[in-house]
């Protein structure tokens, strides 16, 4: 292949047109013309300034296929699929506990972060007693499959309907949830093991990413 092909390639895979390239190598759109039929080649110092826009080596433009080189493929990361829709269930509180109501909604993650947490669900935080760590109005991503250490923070359903999330930790005579905020009216919730069973905790799932909804308020 010859460069002016490898170039006209290279031009079609970003969707520009020899205007724009020919702004790209500092040279006249007739210039490009010329080297993708064939009738010139380029300078080395348009090559190079192609090269440097769009990430590659000038080998890559210059040389034919025997070099297995394929100049299509630029050092820059494909914009199209980096995200992937996870499910939002409802709200969680990081503060006094709210029932968690599922909700029919997709919000798009990176990702690197979706395929690292297949099984996880996005809830909105409410309130402010996480705040150090969440802040209030953040999506927070659970994954229920995780192990739920001591120090960790967890989401966990007081009463088998309300959810809460607090930093966890787990005694023999009962469960701690400890809030972290610069809310000072916050205090850490004990339950002992005697009034679990009336009043049953159940660990969802570990707090393993947030991220700030698309219509926060700054």
């Amino acid at each position: 292949m010859s460069i002016g092909k490898n170039i006209k390639k290279l031009r079609e895979i970003h969707n520009l047109s020899q205007k724009d390239l020919a702004e790209i190598a500092g040279v006249t759109d007739k210039a490009v013309s010329t080297w993708e039929n064939g009738i010139k080649d380029p300078r080395m110092g348009a090559i190079q300034k192609i090269a440097d826009h769009f990430g590659i080596l000038k080998s890559d433009i210059i040389e034919d296929p025997k070099t297995n080189v394929d100049p299509i493929k630029p050092n820059i990361p494909k914009i199209d699929g980096y995200s992937k829709p996870m499910p939002l269930l409802g709200s969680i509180a990081a503060g006094l506990p709210l029932e968690m109501i599922a909700v029919q909604e997709w919000i798009n993650v990176p990702l690197e972060v979706a395929d690292r947490y297949p099984n996880a669900f996005l809830v909105k935080v409410n309130g402010d007693s996480m705040n150090k760590i969440v802040p209030s109005d953040a999506l927070a991503l659970i994954d229920p499959t995780l192990e739920v250490s001591n120090g960790d923070i967890a989401a966990v359903a007081i009463n088998g309907y309300d959810a809460t999330l607090k930093r966890f930790f787990k005694f023999q005579d009962g469960i701690t949830l400890e809030p972290e905020s610069f809310n000072e009216k916050h205090s850490t919730q004990y339950y002992d093991s005697r009034e679990q069973e009336f009043n049953p905790i159940h660990i969802k799932g570990k707090l393993v990413w947030y991220m700030a909804p698309l219509d926060i308020k700054f």
